[in-house]
């Protein structure tokens, strides 16, 4: 097992190496991360360009590795453990430069079959979510224990950096369809959220990770949805416990054709969620640059997906975006212009990529390489939303 964790002292190191391209750190006055991680939704151990990719992006600048239990139904944090543990043996690289989250939450594959032999033990998770066919969700502290043994133990880790809540409003999600008040659901929700938090609190003081967070899709959405998870109430809910508390990372979807989490003002006194975390010093890693959802559809922002009369439209979406904003400057790609936009903007530490294959890497590289100014651009982003 893989001793240490990220250090302040060890990724500012690791930056040191890498001067053209920018760092910031995860949390106020903490850990230095790379402007895009390391996403690892599609990587599996089982796969050798995984590995490959994986490998490059560490030996590249990229310091940042988010991963979760239920990617490749564990082989995603197999494969980061098989990683590190091989470039910290050959000392291509020291654990304390390196930033690991992961999360939690699902249960799915080899998590669902425990589950089920659990309730045959007698024994279920309690505050289990009946979410889907073979798909169940959690996050009482008995499973969130249980839960970081085998992370570490897949991860090869003493220490993970930052553990978060994997889309917890699964449980709101469930309560709409079950017809539960509006009002009950969401202070239940917070109630399972709150002893979340106390536990993970615990696994801080035994050294099991250095802080934690929450990953949720619905942290933009307006208030009134049934489903809104608020990023006011969530810090109170910290705070109460504690104000040395270790709630300080949030992950959501923000990119071009998604855009509430700037533009949407659901929090307190007219406040954006960005606007929100920026004030009170939480990390914001933000997922889906170049996969949006809109409507119910996916929707590519790259150019090699598509043809024919396609391409007019992207190029003429590309070139409204770009003009936009001058100091922008000249970019190559509409993925490196997704890239550029969601790292201009202030409070987005670092963009979580999908990396899978050593040429997007290059492409990740070239666009960090590339000087950019950081400030609010709150008006870009209304301008973004309006095209």
């Amino acid at each position: 097992m893989i001793k240490g964790s990220a250090t302040k002292q060890g990724t500012m190191n690791y930056a040191e190496k890498y001067p053209l391209l920018s760092y910031k750190p995860l949390v106020p006055s903490g850990m230095y991360i790379s402007g895009a991680g390391f996403g690892c939704y599609r990587v599996d151990v089982r796969v050798p360009e995984h590995q490959q990719a994986l490998t490059k992006a560490l030996l590249s600048g990229i310091n940042l590795i988010d991963t979760s239990a239920n990617y490749a139904d564990g082989g995603s944090e197999r494969l980061v453990g098989k990683v590190i543990g091989d470039l910290v043996a050959g000392g291509k690289i020291k654990r304390e430069e390196v930033v690991v989250v992961s999360k939690v939450g699902y249960l799915q594959g080899e998590n669902y079959s425990l589950s089920q032999e659990c309730k045959k033990a007698g024994r279920p998770f309690k505050d289990l979510v009946l979410y889907d066919k073979r798909l169940e969700h959690c996050i009482h502290p008995e499973f969130l224990a249980e839960q970081l043994t085998m992370s570490l133990e897949r991860l090869n880790l003493e220490m993970i950096d930052c553990y978060l809540l994997h889309n917890p409003e699964y449980y709101l999600n469930w309560a709409k369809q079950h017809k539960v008040a509006k009002a009950a659901a969401r202070s239940e929700y917070l109630r399972r959220i709150r002893i979340a938090f106390l536990h993970l609190e615990k696994e801080v003081a035994a050294g099991r990770i250095q802080y934690y967070g929450i990953s949720s899709n619905t942290f933009p959405r307006p208030m009134n949805n049934f489903d809104f998870t608020s990023l006011a109430d969530i810090w109170n809910i910290a705070r109460s416990i504690s104000p040395e508390h270790h709630f300080r990372v949030i992950q959501f979807p923000l990119n071009l054709l998604e855009t509430a989490g700037v533009t949407e003002k659901n929090q307190p006194v007219g406040k954006s969620l960005v606007e929100f975390a920026v004030n009170k010093g939480i990390g914001i890693l933000t997922n889906r640059p170049l996969n949006a959802i809109r409507e119910g559809d996916l929707i590519r922002l790259s150019e090699n997906v598509y043809q024919g009369d396609a391409i007019q439209q992207v190029n003429e979406f590309k070139k409204q975006i770009a003009a936009l904003d001058q100091s922008w400057g000249i970019v190559p790609t509409l993925s490196q212009l997704a890239l550029r936009v969601l790292r201009s903007t202030t409070g987005v530490t670092a963009v979580l990529m999908g990396m899978r294959r050593d040429v997007y890497i290059d492409d990740v590289i070239y666009e960090l390489s590339k000087p950019c100014e950081t400030v609010g651009r709150g008006e870009i982003w209304e301008k973004i939303s309006a095209l």
